[in-house]
């Protein structure tokens, strides 16, 4: 975004002092490990992690900080950046992103009753096909609530089950800090122990999986391809531990690049996102965003915040941001069954000190897809395929929306105001760390 200001590096990573404004650091579209950021402001107070003790939140938009990445090397020193014209967001799960306060009911004190929607057919009339109610309905038995307890602190999230013998999709920054151990309750009230499979900070999915149920009842997932602007949708979670909370709205922007951080600077995650105003709220983290049709179309992952006091999530003002479904299935699948997701690489570094549009490319990675392609250092790229790229942030989210290995046409200039040119461009692949 234009207007943002410069946020504070709370890990301090490689230095006593902080960053000055005019740093830029290397941030790779995609291959590197991000160190020391400029200080830039967003739209309100960087949360200040994960929401423990207390119940956290989704990844909340606010002043952007750029924590380690798990799963690339470190940065050499002299060059920084940060993505700029992203969003900064606070991490929506009830043990994520910013604290937002304890929770609703306790749950060290015998714990809380599962909330859930009445059955269809129960005393009242069927629900019009395609409204909130129809949709509710159909999506509810497929959400839980994912408690994350470790001797520190404790939190919760939400999850969306894939399968009827208990494999769980939900966002990296719920159970990253679980240890590998987490509690999930369903619908019906039964509650049992989840095994973390595996995570990417990358993208913010993981996989859990639950042993001994083949009961359950597995989400419909659509299509975030076939997403429009103004399309009615519905989000589903546990804000603040009240499991199957349902609230509407509609899909307000798609690809926005948003970024958002853990706790201490320790994950960092750039997404492709769809934007919406239904409210989502601490604890909504890894839960569910339907269209009208009850089919999953995003994974609920972070909100936007006009600022508070330093590590408070106010909560929801009408802009959430989801992991769109194509990209989480994706994922999820390959976590599942690898233990370890790929990510679509270009190969280069670009520099947060965006020119008047475009990515500004500082370095180019020896071997890589945009080495090969003949992208020089210097370059700045406008578009990748028809989506214009107006910032560092939007080339990194438009190339993470990618397949590994597919070709996609970048568009990119010397100069501004220079001549553009169009390559066919073959994109790399990232993985992450079992």
């Amino acid at each position: 975004m234009s207007d943002e200001q410069s946020p504070r590096d709370p890990r301090q990573h490689g230095t006593d002092e902080p960053p000055r404004s005019g740093d830029t650091q290397r941030i790779p579209a995609y291959g590197d490990y991000p160190g020391t950021a400029p200080q830039r402001h967003g739209l309100g107070e960087a949360p200040r992690g994960y929401g423990y003790p207390e119940q956290g939140g989704p990844r909340q938009v606010g002043p952007q900080y750029v924590p380690a990445a798990a799963t690339e090397r470190p940065v050499r020193r002299g060059k920084s950046g940060l993505l700029a014209g992203a969003l900064i967001l606070a991490l929506l799960s009830g043990g994520i992103g910013g604290v937002v306060g304890g929770y609703v009911a306790s749950r060290d004190s015998g714990g809380s009753s599962p909330i859930s929607a009445p059955a269809v057919g129960q005393g009242a009339a069927a629900a019009p096909e395609g409204s909130v109610q129809w949709a509710a309905e159909r999506i509810i038995p497929s959400v839980v609530m994912i408690d994350v307890r470790t001797q520190r602190a404790q939190g919760s999230g939400s999850g969306v089950i894939l399968t009827s013998d208990g494999l769980i999709v939900t966002n990296n920054h719920v159970v990253a800090p679980s240890g590998g151990t987490v509690e999930v309750s369903f619908y019906d009230g039964t509650t049992a122990t989840g095994t973390v499979i595996a995570g990417d900070p990358n993208t913010d999915v993981a996989v859990v999986q639950v042993e001994g149920r083949t009961d359950l009842t597995p989400a419909t997932l659509g299509s975030s391809r076939d997403l429009r602007v103004g399309q009615d949708v519905v989000a589903v979670g546990s804000p603040l531990g009240l499991d199957g909370t349902v609230t509407s709205g509609i899909v307000s922007a798609l690809h926005r690049p948003v970024s958002a951080t853990g706790e201490g600077g320790d994950q960092y995650t750039v997404i492709d996102a769809i934007q919406t105003d239904a409210a989502i709220n601490p604890g909504n983290s890894g839960g569910a965003l339907v269209n009208m049709d009850g089919e999953i179309v995003g994974i609920n992952t972070a909100i936007a915040t006009l600022g508070a006091m330093p590590g408070v999530n106010p909560g929801s003002i009408g802009l959430g941001f989801s992991i769109p479904i194509d990209q989480a299935r994706r994922i999820a699948d390959e976590l599942a069954t690898t233990g370890r997701a790929e990510t679509a690489s270009l190969g280069v570094f670009v520099d947060m000190r965006d020119p008047e549009r475009g990515a500004l490319v500082t370095e180019v990675i020896a071997g890589s897809a945009a080495q090969d392609a003949g992208i020089p250092e210097g370059a700045i790229i406008t578009r990748l395929d028809d989506r214009i790229i107006t910032s560092a942030a939007g080339l990194i989210a438009a190339v993470r929306a990618q397949v590994p290995g597919q070709t996609v046409a970048i568009t990119w200039t010397d100069g501004p105001g220079g001549e553009e040119r169009a390559v066919d461009v073959q994109l790399g692949t990232q993985g992450s760390t079992p």
